[in-house]
């Protein structure tokens, strides 16, 4: 069995409107989270759909999406991950943990991951680097230059063998950004995948007009 986790609990901090970014319906009179949330459900191979929303939404979303299991989320996106996966079947194999900012997620990434998980346990969606990176201290002088032939910039859905991820999520002590950080702490490796450039994660106010041409 193939789960979902669409993670939505955040509240957006630097998206600048009265909504999180997740909820905001502008678009084409739908939500951002309505996007993703069609693709994993209309996938023939994803057998279930979680949304994780934050409490203070939990009753409205609830009311307004039928078509997938809705929980509360928690503090951290972490805390968040974690109830996701504690809200699977338990005949769960791998779970496809998506954040809700980046609504275009595309049916060929979906059954790539699916089927990168027949021989790894972990497996991300990424895009070379293009542009110079560099470290930077105190936010201004150059510190070193980065090799950006090696650098890759992680999307999601990033993809599990769920007993896997659940118990590694058990192990933790400590919090970090993403679950291929989690899984990698416990000493597994990830598989990349090719992901996509309109898999983009939508972080500002001014990410609406990109939003608003690729619909």
């Amino acid at each position: 069995m193939n789960i979902a986790i669409i993670l939505a609990a955040g509240m957006s901090n630097r998206y600048n409107k009265d909504k999180p970014k997740q909820f905001d319906d502008s678009f084409n009179k739908k939500m951002l989270i309505e996007y993703s949330i069609e693709t994993f459900i209309n996938h023939s191979e994803i057998d279930s759909v979680i949304l994780v929303v934050p409490e203070l939404y939990f009753e409205e979303i609830k009311n307004k999406i039928k078509n997938c299991l809705i929980i509360k989320g928690g503090k951290t996106r972490q805390e968040s991950s974690f109830l996701g996966l504690r809200a699977c079947p338990k005949n769960t194999n791998n779970v496809l943990i998506h954040d809700a900012a980046r609504p275009f997620v595309s049916t060929q990434i979906i059954e790539d991951c699916i089927k990168n998980l027949n021989k790894h346990i972990a497996v991300s969606p990424a895009l070379p680097c293009t542009d110079t990176i560099i470290e930077a201290k105190n936010n201004s002088n150059i510190s070193k230059t980065l090799d950006r032939n090696i650098l890759y910039q992680l999307q999601t859905p990033q993809a599990f063998n769920y007993k896997i991820l659940f118990d590694c999520h058990k192990k933790l002590n400590e919090q970090f950004t993403d679950d291929i950080s989690i899984i990698k702490k416990q000493g597994y490796e990830c598989k990349i995948i090719i992901g996509d450039i309109k898999n983009m994660k939508i972080t500002y106010k001014e990410d609406f007009k990109i939003l608003k041409s690729l619909i």
